[in-house]
């Protein structure tokens, strides 16, 4: 299994604060690191929500690729949303 971790951050749209997260995308295939930067620089800096910003990610990745964004909310607990991989029908095995 591939894991690769970067950190994003994202203006909550419910107090205007600036909150960070650690994106942690794991796949059993390739992926190449330049496309997960460009694809969290999607989402870097915008307001939304934790989940939405997952969603975002999970629809712009590969199938393939299991997505977790995991974050603190100021003083509150560690929260995790992750949305799982996917069968990808176009995606072959040998790619």
């Amino acid at each position: 299994m591939n894991t690769h971790e970067t950190t994003i951050h994202g203006r909550c749209p419910i107090n205007s604060v600036w909150d960070y997260y650690t994106l942690r995308v794991t796949t059993d295939r390739f992926v190449r690191v330049e496309d997960i930067e460009e694809m969290a620089d999607l989402v870097r800096g915008k307001a939304m929500c934790q989940e939405d910003i997952a969603k975002e990610l999970r629809t712009t990745l590969p199938a393939h690729c299991t997505v977790e964004v995991i974050g603190r909310h100021g003083q509150n607990c560690e929260t995790v949303v992750r949305l799982e991989a996917h069968a990808d029908h176009a995606f072959s095995a040998s790619s």
